[in-house]
């Protein structure tokens, strides 16, 4: 072989080599965090059975999942990250079983309000609520569109309770308000429900025959609304703090672009496309999503499925990796995205536009029984939401709804998405923990029971509202978030 030849054959096995070194590298690194890229297209059995979407008489009669002494959650050293999503998704299906002509949920549940009032019997939507949990001040709309058309709309609040919930707070609350060490260790039963529905009035939608429409009552007017989004949150056995699950429609804002952010700046947010909450016109910053600010639209969505990841400067390279949490970000991740699409194959109608975003839930294995799950949840008190490494969050640890925790996706007043760690990730059990106003009982962990005593106490609705943020502040303070 002639001298040019070595030569340019040596070059060649050095770039090829080179390459696959590069190719590597994230691979070997991928020891501390998993690489986003990498993981994405790892497999996973997290199906949903085709047991979930079979007919009767033409219609879709999913079964309720198996919550009790039987299911998969009764034994936790077997239990998977899997079960929980599986348990999401077909409860969700379940609550939109049509009965009657209408989904389950609105056919057999009791519409509350946020101090616990029952609200009907009515066919209707009722909808006056329009503040989110962060803030009195934190309300969400649609964007002002160049055209004009549709014109900005805002998103109302509508809660549901099964019976087994609305009974439970009836016959504790007043045995809380007497005397709080009287339920410390009385949790929700196993089987006990409630949703946190939005909606808005359809007029605001561009097009609105992907959503689910039904007739609502906005501040006492006759309206056609669309449901936007659905959090669905169930007590298994094993788990008295709840399962968080949160369920959006398909296309409602944009994601953040992690591709354009770097370890030290953040990406603004822009769209070539409008969607009903961001505007193709607009550029947001952290600012859009931040509590506080007085910014109601053009929101974009931080975290897919609620799984925390940054990015991390590697050889050079700026490259997404999942955070290091208390869940493992490809597992939960992975799953999600397979049993949302196993879903997406098998579900029709109107209901297959809405997908599945996440849930939380806590560990508790090692705690055996009741008693010794509500005294763990009890020493947790407000580090119940922590999901450093060795924690006890699991699943989605920046669980939101981008229609319910809009303004808190990186904390209660972030100034750059890039600084947001493991040390100050949001999720539903920074709000919704076992203390309250110096009483401690699982019970508190739902909102509206602590809103049906504050009212035994004669607080009204708005007054709830403001003693729910101001307690929410001082736990901040107290954790030393140092956030406004």
């Amino acid at each position: 072989m002639k001298p040019l030849n070595l030569i340019v054959l040596f070059i060649t096995l050095t770039i090829i080599y080179s390459c696959k070194n590069d190719l590597k590298q994230p691979a070997t690194n991928a020891t501390l965090s998993e690489y986003v890229e990498a993981t994405e297209a790892m497999p996973s059995n997290c199906n949903a059975p085709s047991e979930w979407f079979k007919l009767v008489d033409g219609v879709r009669n999913t079964p309720p999942p198996n919550e009790g002494a039987t299911s998969v959650f009764a034994n936790n050293e077997t239990v998977t990250n899997c079960n929980f999503h599986q348990w999401s998704w077909q409860k969700f299906l379940w609550l939109t079983n049509e009965v009657n002509g209408r989904p389950m949920f609105l056919d057999s549940l009791i519409q509350v309000s946020s101090i616990g009032e029952k609200l009907g019997p009515n066919q209707a939507v009722i909808l006056t609520d329009t503040a989110q949990a962060s803030s009195t001040t934190d309300i969400l709309k649609t964007p002002v569109f160049a055209s004009g058309d549709p014109a900005s709309t805002t998103v109302y609040y509508a809660i549901y309770m099964d019976d087994i919930s609305y009974n439970t707070m009836i016959k504790y609350a007043p045995q809380a308000e007497a005397d709080s060490t009287s339920v410390k260790n009385i949790a929700f039963p196993v089987g006990a429900l409630e949703l946190k529905t939005s909606w808005i009035d359809v007029k605001g939608l561009q097009d609105a025959s992907t959503y689910f429409v039904t007739e609502g009552l906005i501040n006492g007017v006759p309206t056609q609304v669309a449901l936007l989004g659905m959090h669905v949150v169930g007590v298994v056995e094993n788990h008295p703090e709840f399962i968080w699950a949160t369920f959006e429609h398909d296309a409602l804002a944009p994601y953040y672009d992690w591709s354009k952010a770097t370890p030290t700046t953040d990406a603004p947010i822009t769209s070539t496309t409008d969607y009903p909450l961001f505007s193709k016109n607009s550029t947001a910053t952290v600012k859009n999503v931040t509590s506080g600010n007085g910014i109601y639209t053009d929101v974009f969505s931080v975290y897919k499925y609620g799984t925390p990841v940054e990015i991390k400067g590697i050889d050079n390279k700026n490259v997404q990796v999942y955070m290091e949490t208390s869940q493992n970000g490809s597992e939960n991740y992975n799953n999600i995205r397979t049993i949302n699409n196993d879903v997406k194959k098998q579900l029709s109608g109107i209901w297959n536009n809405y997908f599945y975003n996440g849930s939380l839930w806590i560990n508790t294995e090692g705690y055996e029984g009741l008693e010794a799950q509500t005294a763990l949840l009890d020493s947790l008190g407000g580090n119940l939401h922590n999901s450093k490494k060795g924690d006890l969050a699991r699943g989605s640890v920046a669980a939101y709804n981008i229609t319910m925790e809009t303004y808190v996706q990186v904390g209660f007043s972030s100034n750059a998405i890039h600084e947001t760690t493991d040390s100050n990730l949001v999720n539903c059990f920074l709000c919704h923990s076992v203390s309250h106003d110096k009483r401690t009982t699982p019970l508190n962990i739902s909102h509206v029971f602590t809103g049906y005593i504050d009212n035994l106490n004669g607080l009204n609705k708005t007054e709830v509202k403001q003693k729910h943020v101001d307690l929410v502040r001082a736990k901040l303070e107290q954790l030393g978030r140092n956030e406004n």
